[in-house]
């Protein structure tokens, strides 16, 4: 019999009905304050702002750089689209970089190559993500950073709830939901400097505040900004979420741990690297001969896989913007060739993993 199985599920924190009922029964929400809390005792940073997504988040950080016109950032050219998309509202450049073979994060070697290129001509930061949840070598990245005077926003996106988040970097941005299951969008940018926080509280509704506690309903105008502070019924949603952080976190773990007791040694199939601190939010694997054919095969037994993220030099924007070549970043178009991202989520059901690990034995069986 063939199964469904999508490449994510929406996740519905348990907590969730019993939350909105007594916020709509009290009729008073805080849920963005807590959450804002919640986030600042779990990962031990000083200051944390609620967005309306991860993506707006990465935009107020960029708002706290001050970020103006001409100026350069340097990003992974495997990221999201986010990333450079939040450098080129400033009309600012962004650079990108290789990624390290097998991990996917920014090669800190090549980061210091390009840093090197482009030093003295307004060179800002470096914006680092972690691929799939494996940690960024982020040490040697703040080598890099101290050297040519850089400022790390380090994108969390796929790493909540990663040991050490922030401990190399001047700001890290949070997602909910959205690019991991599908569900609400809500981000959170965090930091340990008072200046990138004021900055980017007044900048996150609308470079405005309030002349005084006597008279609350009199503001002014101090910058430019925008509003992306998140809603209250988002932040109930991100707040539960965030409560089972560690449940989710472990039942991919437990799922990564199947696919490599099933999936190990069998041919075509290159899994990835396990280290300790991976937190498995995409499964990537690698398939070095028709890759396409095998996630084809696959999505005929009715199991959706996905490529995380297409380099951006093959997008038509920044190729054409930038003229940047297929074979530029060669690192990143191996991969891009070669992998896949094979369901894992919360949801997903022992049957639905081994549904999952017989239809690519039996696919592998006669690939070629």
């Amino acid at each position: 019999m063939t199964m469904k199985i999508p490449f994510r599920k929406v996740s519905i924190p348990t907590t969730l009905p019993a939350t909105l009922t007594e916020a709509l029964e009290s009729g008073v929400i805080t849920a963005a304050d807590a959450l804002e809390a919640d986030v600042v005792e779990a990962t031990g940073m000083a200051y944390a702002l609620s967005t309306s997504s991860s993506t707006s988040a990465l935009h107020l950080a960029m708002c706290a750089l001050d970020l103006k016109r001409g100026d350069k950032v340097l990003c992974p050219v495997n990221g999201f689209v986010d990333l450079p998309e939040v450098v080129r509202h400033f009309d600012a450049e962004p650079i990108f970089v290789d990624t390290l073979p097998g991990s996917y994060a920014i090669d800190p070697e090549k980061l210091a190559q390009a840093a090197e290129k482009v030093q003295g001509k307004k060179l800002r930061a470096v914006i680092v993500s972690h691929p799939g949840g494996r940690p960024a070598p982020m040490s040697a990245i703040r080598d890099v950073a101290e050297t040519y005077g850089l400022a790390i926003i380090e994108d969390a996106t796929e790493a909540v709830g990663m040991a050490h988040i922030g401990a190399h970097s001047d700001m890290v941005v949070f997602g909910f939901g959205s690019k991991i299951d599908a569900t609400i969008d809500g981000g959170i940018l965090l930091t340990n400097d008072a200046r990138y926080y004021e900055r980017g509280k007044l900048l996150r509704n609308h470079g405005m505040t309030y002349t005084s506690e006597e008279t609350p309903y009199l503001y002014d105008v101090l910058a430019i900004g925008c509003q992306y502070r998140m809603n209250e019924f988002s932040a109930l949603y991100c707040r539960a979420l965030f409560a089972e952080q560690a449940k989710s976190t472990a039942r991919r773990l437990a799922i990564a741990d199947a696919y490599f007791a099933a999936l190990t040694s069998i041919k075509p199939l290159t899994l990835p690297e396990k280290p300790d601190d991976h937190l498995y939010t995409q499964f990537i694997v690698t398939i070095e001969t028709n890759r396409d054919t095998f996630a084809r095969k696959l999505r005929e037994k009715g199991i959706e896989v996905s490529v995380q993220y297409i380099p951006l030099n093959f997008t038509k924007y920044y190729k054409e913007k930038y003229g940047l070549k297929v074979f530029d970043f060669p690192q990143a178009l191996g991969a891009y060739q070669t992998t896949m991202s094979l369901p894992i989520y919360p949801e997903m059901s022992d049957e639905a993993v081994t549904y999952v690990c017989d239809a690519i034995r039996d696919i592998a069986a006669s690939h070629r």
